[in-house]
């Protein structure tokens, strides 16, 4: 009997040892578990920071690149560049209106069996340097930017400069009166053939505007013409393939029997407006140029396109009214901004960073310069003081958000102010008496050797 209650107690020892074995092999079992859960979890969100840095990794290599090429399109198809535990590729690089580089990014870490951490990046590259401005203005003047200040640069003509463009630091072209057209290669400025027509008195007509496709400088328009008497009209426009200009519109008359004010070439689009308010355009598809609207009711000085359906022409104002025009894919729209305090002028021009971001100059206000911003939503008047410059301003070109410079006509010196992303401010260069400036542009790219490339902006592409 006492045997038998051993055995017993012994049994229920060998169960009880059992169950604790048994229970403590399943909590091993869930511990480890756990942990490689969170050890994976974990290096998943590793590898996830990690091709971020990649990525970023990538940016600084397309910025070495393209400060020692001076090429946004020389930025394109490269990699996958190993990068640490990872790799980097850079996509398709495009030049933007506003002469930025536009550069996609994608880095990944992580073998590519078991899912790699993915990052799509966008960069806006900016390469500037010491010689990447011009200024064009009466008597065939040239300045250049030193990176500091606007200086005297020589000039092949004496002849009136309306309109400057450059597709790179290496090729501009200039546009003026009795159709002069000059052309900047790096190392000066040479006179081109034209072959612009001749009006109705025989006067070669004037060239006022100048654009070329981005990061495209064999397939560049000019355009102008000439009004007689205030009443005779007559629109020309020119095209340059690589080789030499060629007349491709001159009306007399036709549907664009009126003088040409500006030009703008987001891409082989190209959009032209009207001294009586007509906008045309050039269709790429069948080769031709048709009115894209016939008639706005106002005559028009400037157009901005940051694309195809995206353009803004300003234009003579209407009482106490600006008098602009907006294009998207349905077509054109008038837009009327009142404005007060006497700011109620002309506008002469504008330039688009993006579509949210525009800047129009127009005629001065007694002692202050007239200017409108279009904040993506609604344009706003802007007047700055300066008595002892101001004066009407021709032109204005925006390379970003916080750099923007307009021209104008001759006040005490070179009319000549800058927009630093807080204030507009009187910057000024050395001109002769009475000489007003009519054009400014900066190229997509400046300089080669001794530029800087500046990350303008960046955003992570999420999802497809």
């Amino acid at each position: 009997m006492m045997t038998s209650r051993r055995l017993q107690r012994g049994a229920v020892t060998l169960i009880g040892a059992l169950f604790i074995v048994i229970v403590l092999s399943v909590m091993a079992i869930s511990l480890l578990r756990m942990a490689g859960s969170n050890s994976l979890d974990s290096a998943v969100q590793n590898n996830a920071v990690e091709a971020l840095f990649v990525a970023e990794t990538g940016i600084e290599y397309a910025s070495s690149l393209y400060t020692s090429t001076g090429s946004c399109t020389g930025l394109s198809g490269i990699g996958p560049v190993n990068a640490g535990r990872g790799s980097f590729s850079l996509g398709n690089a495009v030049v933007q209106p506003g002469g930025d580089c536009r550069v996609p990014v994608t880095a990944s870490v992580g073998s590519t069996g078991n899912n790699p951490a993915v990052r799509n990046i966008v960069a806006d590259l900016r390469l500037g340097g010491g010689n990447d401005g011009w200024i064009v203005g009466d008597k065939g003047t040239i300045l250049r930017w030193d990176g500091s200040s606007w200086n005297a640069f020589a000039s092949p003509t004496n002849n009136k400069l309306y309109a400057v463009y450059c597709v790179n630091a290496t090729n501009c072209t200039a546009v003026g009166e009795k159709g002069t057209i000059i052309r900047w290669d790096g190392t000066a400025w040479s006179l081109m053939t034209s072959n612009t027509p001749a009006n109705f008195f025989g006067r070669t007509n004037d060239l006022f505007a100048v654009s070329c496709e981005p990061n495209n400088p064999n397939n560049c328009y000019a355009a102008g013409g000439s009004s007689i008497f205030g009443f005779i009209f007559q629109g020309v426009i020119q095209h340059w393939d690589g080789a030499a200009w060629s007349n491709v519109i001159d009306s007399q008359p036709n549907n664009f029997d009126w003088r040409f004010n500006d030009l703008s070439c987001p891409s082989t689009t190209c959009y032209v407006v009207t001294a009586n308010g007509v906008i045309g355009r050039y269709d790429p598809v069948s080769g031709n140029w048709f009115n894209d609207i016939s008639n706005t009711a106002i005559p028009l000085n400037g157009i901005s396109c940051i694309a195809n359906n995206n353009c803004w022409a300003v234009g003579v104002r209407s009482g106490n009214n600006w008098n602009l025009d907006f294009r998207n894919a349905t077509g054109w729209t008038p837009i009327t901004v009142g404005v007060s305090n006497k700011a109620n002028q002309n506008l002469n021009a504008v330039s688009c960073i993006d579509a949210g971001d525009c800047w129009a100059v127009g005629n001065r206000d007694g002692n202050r310069y007239v200017l409108g911003h279009w904040n993506g939503a609604n344009w706003s008047q802007v007047t700055v003081n300066n008595g002892a410059q101001r004066n009407n301003l021709n032109a204005v070109h925006c390379l970003a958000s916080n750099d923007c410079w307009a021209v104008g006509n001759y006040r005490n010196g070179g009319n000549v102010i800058h927009y630093d992303g807080a204030s507009w401010s009187y910057i000024g260069a050395t001109v002769a008496n009475n000489i007003n400036l009519r054009g400014v542009h900066f190229p997509s790219g400046a300089g080669g050797g001794g530029s800087t490339v500046t990350l303008v902006r960046w955003q992570e592409i999420i999802g497809n």
